[in-house]
């Protein structure tokens, strides 16, 4: 998992270079397999009176960036519906619409949340933090 220390290291690195998004990319996940979400969705399930869009990503092992070009070494399935890698996938940066570090951490379609969600955001993340910082300020 890429790490936030990780990621602010990377920019510090290539603060000033004239580098790209897509050349930043290469660099923060080298070798790393990721899923890139460029705006599609792949399949959309309608039952009566409910419609679900499901996002198509692309997958693949960062290889490298040129430029606004970031290459993947990217997953497909062959005729024999098997999963393999094998295919080079060339992304243009500007297409990248979002894009998570396969690491086993939840996938972008799991990240996509209704507006009505973020209410759980707060109970869950937000709430904690503040009750616990007036928790400390009353201990002073």
């Amino acid at each position: 998992m890429t790490s936030p220390e990780e990621i602010k290291g990377t920019i510090e690195q290539l603060q000033g270079s004239g580098k790209t998004f897509a050349e930043f990319l290469a660099v923060l996940f080298k070798d790393k397999f990721i899923e890139v979400y460029v705006g599609d969705s792949y399949e959309d399930v309608s039952t009566e009176q409910i419609s679900t869009t499901y996002p198509a990503v692309l997958c693949g092992k960062v290889i490298a960036a040129y430029r606004e070009c970031l290459v993947l070494d990217a997953a497909y399935v062959d005729s024999a519906h098997k999963l393999r890698l094998g295919n080079m996938l060339f992304v243009n940066e500007r297409a990248i619409r979002a894009l998570n570090e396969i690491d086993g951490n939840g996938i972008l379609e799991d990240m996509m949340l209704r507006s009505k969600e973020s209410l759980d955001i707060k109970a869950h993340f937000v709430d904690p933090v503040n009750r616990a910082r007036l928790a400390a300020l009353k201990d002073k």
